[in-house]
């Protein structure tokens, strides 16, 4: 009875999400060793002895993109015994999500829609992440891709990336303005062309 069961590795591999350029875009970076040597993969490792999901995906991004604290979620574990071609390896699957602004460099930075060939299983851990975003989206997690203070049109375009759909502008206002999610500050834009618009904030 005790050979039906092996002992597996635990990981955790992010999903981490900025909107730059009109792209939703995700954070890759290439393998430099087999197996899928060459390849692009997500951020992510094993987990340390002493340490939980949520504490080894800090210790990650602290490696990754610094210090800097960033919004992140558990949505799926990934427990196929063939993902990983060397152990048994379950992996825990996070989103994480940064504003554009908070990033050094974005070359290494890729349209989440653009992805075809990664390593290991990572392009479903993608395409689970972005259904389950688009599934979950609310003004929270809209927020960690807004400035502090925006113009309705900014919010308007960052729900329309993430859900892949477009709505209607005199529409968006009203239900971001009735629904109490956002309020409206005294400030206005500076140095456009057009008619500045009002910049707004998230209520607390």
């Amino acid at each position: 009875m005790k050979d039906n069961y092996e002992k597996s590795r635990m990981a955790v591999d992010a999903v981490i999400f900025t909107i730059h350029e009109g792209k939703l875009k995700i954070l890759l970076h290439e393998r430099e060793k087999d197996p899928f040597k060459g390849k692009k993969e997500l951020p992510g490792g094993l987990l340390q002895i002493n340490e939980t999901a949520e504490q080894t995906l800090t210790r990650k991004i602290k490696e990754i993109v610094g210090a800097q604290e960033i919004f992140f979620q558990q949505f799926y574990t990934f427990t196929d015994p063939k993902r990983d071609p060397r152990d048994r390896t379950v992996s825990i699957g996070f989103i994480a999500l940064i504003n554009s602004s908070r990033i050094n460099d974005l070359s290494k930075w890729f349209d989440c829609n653009n992805i075809k060939d990664l390593a290991f299983d990572h392009k479903l851990i993608v395409d689970k992440a972005k259904e389950y975003l688009k599934s979950e989206i609310n003004s929270i997690i809209v927020k960690q891709f807004m400035s502090e203070q925006f113009p309705l049109n900014k919010l308007q375009e960052a729900y329309e990336i993430i859900e892949n759909v477009e709505y209607d502008n005199r529409n968006f206002r009203r239900q971001m303005i009735t629904s109490g999610i956002v309020k409206e500050t005294k400030k206005l834009e500076k140095s456009v062309s057009h008619r500045p618009a009002k910049f707004y904030k998230f209520k607390k």
